[in-house]
């Protein structure tokens, strides 16, 4: 497939309802009488495009028009914090009201809503495709229903589930981010701080603040920050509110008196189930609002998603409860994420991969969306030859290798799940398997006990297909009309393999009366994996004035303080290592509080490195910074940042796009040492 038809695919976000021909039901209905004063039997039941001509010339005519809601619906990787798709799930979007009680604690900037009730009318369902995605229309009286409630109450067109990007903006010093829509792609993503990412990590944990460090990790100029994009739109996980003592002791009891407070009735306020909230949510700023506040009959659409997920064509809820999961923009609106439940199946790879030209012999073709052609990977060694490569020389500091451009010089390796694609339809062969060598020790071994769920073809709906071997590692022929994907061979996860290198081979073979008789097999094909991440470390630190060519002190390693004239200059020494089997770069940085950073002065060595080559793997220098006379006094922050030049080319980046000559970070290591400077 072409790059413009992926894109085109993407862009389409799934199948799509025809919305003229669903049912207005008995709740809609009694809205829009209201609205055009009609009785509510003229518009019961009738479909939304009988109802819009009876509407016609009563309401204002943009209230007859669509709009459009997308969204995809994904399953967190529960070790590495990564999305999967769910395909052939059904989303059932919903007309919801419900009250809630809201907790709002003294300390901001969170508040969380506890259900009382709820009522639900199924308005549209749709399907998700091969990528998890789906579409549906709305028309606009349905959302202006919604709109007008939220405009006559304070801050609730604010309301709907924080993104990571509305968490940054609020933390003390945020980088410049802008809301993507209608405006273009966020700015350069570099101005997102160190301090900042750690803050995110205090308050949201290390996953999210890892996958942050990766996605801000973008160090040419001009890369596109679509990963980057995708991260700080993605909803933030649900966490518990910090319930009140007295709740925790005597929920009813406290109950009563809150529902007292709150002009709340008893019988109603008795409903709330405290192990059932939504949230966090993020509250208004500079407005105060009572600890417990109750809202009453909020109109929202929701979504639930079901999928068939033991085979007993049953669809198993796998996503429900979900409120205020579209955020009302009056321009385009984002894309929604929905987060299904761990039981949801989800595919490892989505996305259409690039015909395969198959002949008469087994042949592993592709690892991800990348050709094992020798332009792309050096089957002598076992390297990608494009991805992260060297820059010419030592010395002062060059740019990274240029996007799109340049020699395939590359020397790195692989790492993470590895989806091999290739030929394994040949002659009568019903099954086949693939078969490693590790390091050139011993006789070929099956790869074996790898399953995974692969989506099937639009022409196939349905639920995702299990694709599991038998104990020798034999998987069967699938029909290829059947499956989105039919040259898949195998999910690789490297990481629960030894590092090392692998000569892989392809087996097809015919089950008979005698068992299985291996037809064919492929040439080797050599995979070098490295799932380590690299080291850094301060090997000493020490300071001392500038104008004063004496003695430096050095810094205690727990706790270091400098104790100085605020009024003269002192210079900071560091001398750091940073190392890794296959590194990439490394760079270290000095952060300040305050209005400035210290700036780097020492011109012998530069402050970040490149590799140059495929011995290059450790960086050992000595850097100074120097702190000005009058700078504040506070923490300062020395940040070592390392990245291993291990890839993976499984298209989630822009990698395709650029036939690979790209530069991606997928393991690192980020260490930092605060210093105290004190003035005398």
């Amino acid at each position: 497939m072409a790059q413009e038809e992926k894109q085109a695919s993407k862009e389409s976000h799934g199948p799509m309802l025809d919305p003229n021909k669903l049912p207005v039901t008995e709740k809609r209905a009694r809205y829009l009488a209201k609205l055009a004063r009609l009785d509510v039997k003229q518009l019961a039941g009738k479909t939304i495009a009988q109802a819009n001509e009876l509407l016609k010339w009563k309401v204002d005519p943009e209230l007859l028009l669509f709009r459009r809601v997308c969204g995809r619906v994904v399953k967190r990787d529960p070790v590495t914090g990564d999305f999967c798709p769910v395909p052939g799930a059904t989303v059932h979007v919903e007309d919801t009201d419900c009250s809630f009680l809201g907790f709002f604690p003294v300390d901001p900037p969170f508040f969380w809503l506890f259900p009382i009730t709820c009522h639900r009318e199924e308005i549209a369902t749709v399907t998700t495709d091969a990528c998890g995605r789906f579409c549906v229309f709305l028309p606009f009286w349905d959302i202006d229903r919604i709109l007008r409630f939220r405009r006559i109450r304070i801050c609730f067109l604010d309301l709907f589930r924080p993104r990571l990007r509305d968490v940054i903006e609020i933390l003390p010093d945020p980088p410049i981010l802008r809301i993507p829509w209608p405006l273009p792609d966020p700015p350069p993503i570099n101005v997102i701080k160190p301090e900042v990412i750690e803050l995110v990590r205090t308050h949201f944990g290390t996953d999210i603040a890892d996958r942050l460090e990766v996605a801000t990790e973008a160090p040419e100029f001009g890369a596109p920050t679509v990963d980057y994009a995708n991260l700080i739109d993605t909803p933030l996980p649900s966490s518990p509110p910090p319930i009140p003592r007295p709740f925790r002791a005597e929920p009813r009891a406290a109950l009563e008196e809150v529902a007292e407070a709150a002009g709340l009735e008893a019988e109603v306020a008795r409903r709330v189930d405290f192990s059932r909230f939504i949230g966090p949510f993020i509250r208004c700023r500079d407005l105060f609002v009572a600890e417990w506040v109750p809202f009453l009959d909020v109109p929202d659409i929701t979504f639930r998603v079901t999928q068939d997920v033991d085979g007993d064509g049953v669809e198993e809820e796998i996503y429900g409860e979900g409120f205020f999961d579209v955020r009302w923009n009056a321009g385009p609106l984002p894309d929604v994420t929905l987060e299904a439940n761990a039981n949801a199946i989800c595919v490892p790879i989505c996305e259409a991969v690039e015909p395969i030209p198959c002949e008469d012999e087994p042949v592993i073709s592709t690892a991800g969306y990348m050709t094992l052609e020798d332009s792309h990977h050096n089957d002598a060694n076992g390297y990608g030859r494009r991805v992260n490569r060297p820059v010419p020389a030592p010395g002062d500091y060059p740019p990274p290798p240029a996007t799109g451009a340049g020699p395939a010089t590359a020397v790195s390796p692989y790492a993470a799940t590895l989806n091999l694609h290739g030929c394994h339809r040949i002659g009568d062969a019903t099954h086949y398997r693939l078969t490693y060598v590790l390091n050139s020790i011993g006789g070929p071994v099956p790869f074996t006990g790898i399953s995974w769920w692969a989506p099937r073809s639009a022409a196939a709906p349905g639920p995702p297909i299990h694709v599991v071997p038998d104990p020798d590692g034999w998987y069967p022929i699938l029909d290829a009309g059947i499956v989105e994907h039919p040259t898949w061979l195998l999910s690789w996860n490297t990481r629960r393999f030894a590092n090392g290198t692998y000569d892989v081979r392809l087996e097809v073979g015919m089950t008979g009366a005698g068992g299985m008789t291996v037809t064919a097999t492929s040439d080797p094909k050599k995979f070098t994996v490295d799932n380590t991440r690299p080291e850094a470390s301060f090997l000493w630190i020490r300071w001392r004035y500038s104008d004063v060519a004496g003695p430096w002190t050095v810094l205690d390693a727990d706790c270091p303080v400098i104790t100085r004239d605020g009024a003269r200059a002192i210079r900071v020494q560091v001398h750091w290592r940073a190392t890794s089997a296959h590194l990439r770069d490394a760079r270290i940085t000095f952060t300040g509080c305050g209005g400035a950073n210290p700036t780097p002065v020492q011109p012998a060595e530069d402050y970040r490195h490149w590799h140059t080559g495929e011995l290059d793997n450790t960086v050992l220098q000595t850097n100074e910074f120097e702190l000005p006379a009058g700078a504040d006094a506070g923490c300062y922050t020395l940040w070592i940042r390392t990245n291993s030049r291990a890839f993976n080319p499984s298209g989630f980046d822009y990698g395709p796009t650029h036939d690979w000559l790209i530069n991606q970070t997928w393991l690192w290591r980020w260490i930092y040492r605060a210093i105290s400077v004190v003035n005398i």
